[in-house]
């Protein structure tokens, strides 16, 4: 790895471990066509719908930090196209959703996406998770085990919970406020924010080639670093022997991942629920599940077939 490939995935990771803030838009904007509202509490969730013309099984999907439902929607149309509905819901303080203050009654992620999940029918769902939204995704299975079918875990790993130094700087007021600017005016350099793109994808044309705004539009509102700080404070912890009595689950990683690391991702995968699928893409990083979607997609598809 060169001087240069190894500055881009540190500064990914510090950026990844620190933020990922797409901010809350107001409900009556539509940023795409299948774009609907969720209220809950004090949340308006911002999500997308992908109905299939043949209703195969339906696909929940979760999405990872500094990231939005924009980052599934090319799997969530080859999904589609072969028969299966696809939701993706944007977090808090991410993409369209709302940005959360100290004054928000805040909820759990995985009860906000069970809510919403369940609202748009009662049906057992598969739920797809990618990297913080892997987390999520785990949480609401091992929370809700009967409302989900399997889950497709995408880049990502079991959290073991958050460290004390990241605990004592996100208690800190002056911190938040401080870096949560730092983010917000980060997130607006076009040129980093594709470099950050090209670690994470390990593809140049693909990086060349991508439309950045989709990234960079949502952190036009003010306040969007810090309610992405304050989202840390709320992430599940991962139980990893409820995890493991879980049924089959799909688990997909990329061998040139940066960002999860690999003691991570070969804890959750000791914990495996029996007939699980594990596969590491010989090629591609952190975002394989848009820069290698094809192949991403045909190992979804494979499993799916095999637990209908």
């Amino acid at each position: 790895m060169t001087k240069t490939k190894k500055l881009l995935s540190v500064l990914l990771s510090v950026i990844l471990l620190f933020c990922a803030v797409s901010p809350a838009f107001a409900a009556a904007e539509t940023p795409f066509e299948n774009s609907r509202f969720y209220e809950i509490g004090d949340y308006s969730i911002h999500y997308r719908v992908f109905e299939a013309k043949e209703q195969k099984g339906q696909i929940f999907m979760i999405h990872g930090f500094a990231l939005s439902s924009y980052c599934f929607q090319s799997l969530a149309e080859r999904l589609q196209a072969a028969g299966y509905t696809c939701v993706i819901a944007d977090l808090p303080d991410f993409g369209y959703s709302t940005r959360e203050t100290e004054e928000t009654d805040k909820l759990p992620r995985e009860d906000i996406m069970h809510s919403l999940m369940m609202s748009l029918s009662g049906d057992p769902w598969y739920v797809a998770g990618h990297s913080m939204g892997g987390y999520i995704a785990i949480a609401l299975a091992e929370k809700y085990p009967n409302d989900v079918k399997n889950l497709l875990l995408y880049g990502t790993s079991g959290n073991d919970g958050t460290s004390t130094l990241r605990r004592k700087l996100m208690s800190n007021p002056a911190f938040m406020k401080v870096m949560g600017r730092f983010l917000e005016l980060a997130a607006r350099m076009n040129a980093l924010v594709r470099l950050l793109l090209l670690a994470a994808t390990e593809d140049l044309q693909f990086t060349r080639d991508y439309d950045i705004s989709y990234i960079t539009d949502p952190y036009a509102v003010s306040g969007s670093g810090e309610g992405a700080l304050i989202n840390f404070t709320m992430l599940p912890e991962t139980d990893f022997e409820a995890f493991s009595n879980l049924p089959p689950v799909l688990y997909v990683n990329a061998a040139n991942d940066t960002v999860i690391a690999k003691k991570d991702v070969q804890k959750l995968r000791n914990h495996l629920p029996e007939g699980s699928t594990d596969i590491t893409l010989a090629s591609g990083g952190h975002l394989f599940i848009e820069s290698r979607v094809e192949k991403t997609a045909e190992i979804t598809l494979e499993f799916l077939a095999a637990h209908p």
